[in-house]
């Protein structure tokens, strides 16, 4: 199993620019950022007291599939609260958004950032309805809920490592949310509406509209 040294800090400008710092296999937790981001640029609204963790690795050839990976991870921390996952790696209990993933790499490295929702969530306008640990009478302390994520993200990539991407994709879709539902799909330059069949060899989404089949690699999916 992989082990992580963690680097606890008070505050930073996000905890991915922290760990971009550090090698493989190491872990960043703050307090508090005062720059989170999420995908596509989006601000991560950062409240004292919930999660905010960034880990490294060494750069795969195939880094997205850690997406789905760190999403596992996520939800079966939070297992407690039934979560369901929406494409690729957005955590949701009530389907609401919980929790958010962000990928990025960096001088040989896969940055993951995993943000967490625990005493609050965000109250202005977002892209999704949000909630937070709290809203369901739960609360777990940011570090005691990084290490079950970090042991959950090991045990998954152990899993990958050793059966490939098929047995993530098993298990993540056991988690999903709106499969065989119609979504819609809004990407940069237009909106797509379909049915979600489920999920590719790559972990494209495969989108049926009448007689075709679509496979997105990025966007933003919307329950009808």
């Amino acid at each position: 199993m992989l082990k992580f040294e963690i680097h606890h800090l008070k505050q930073c400008s996000s905890t991915n620019e922290e760990a971009k710092k550090w090698p493989p296999y190491h872990a960043v937790i703050a307090e508090t950022q005062t720059a989170g981001k999420g995908r596509n640029g989006r601000k991560w609204e950062s409240f004292s007291g919930n999660l905010f963790l960034s880990l490294t690795l060494p750069l795969p050839s195939n880094a997205s599939v850690y997406s789905f990976i760190a999403a596992l991870a996520v939800a079966e921390t939070l297992g407690f609260l039934s979560p369901r996952i929406k494409w690729p790696n957005d955590v949701l209990i009530d389907n609401k958004k919980i929790s958010g993933i962000l990928l990025e790499t960096t001088d040989q490295k896969l940055i993951i950032g995993i943000g967490v929702n625990i005493e609050k969530k965000p109250e202005t306008q977002v892209l999704y309805q949000t909630t937070c640990l709290k809203d369901h009478n739960a609360t777990l302390p940011a570090e005691e809920l990084a290490n079950k994520i970090l042991q959950n993200l090991s045990f998954e990539i152990n899993l990958f490592e050793q059966k490939g991407f098929s047995a993530i994709k098993r298990q993540w879709l056991e988690y999903a949310t709106s499969i065989g539902s119609r979504i819609k799909v809004h990407l940069p330059k237009e909106t797509l509406e379909g049915i979600f069949e489920g999920l590719d060899d790559t972990g494209a989404l495969i989108l049926k509209q009448d007689t075709t089949i679509k496979y997105i690699t990025a966007g933003d999916i919307f329950m009808i």
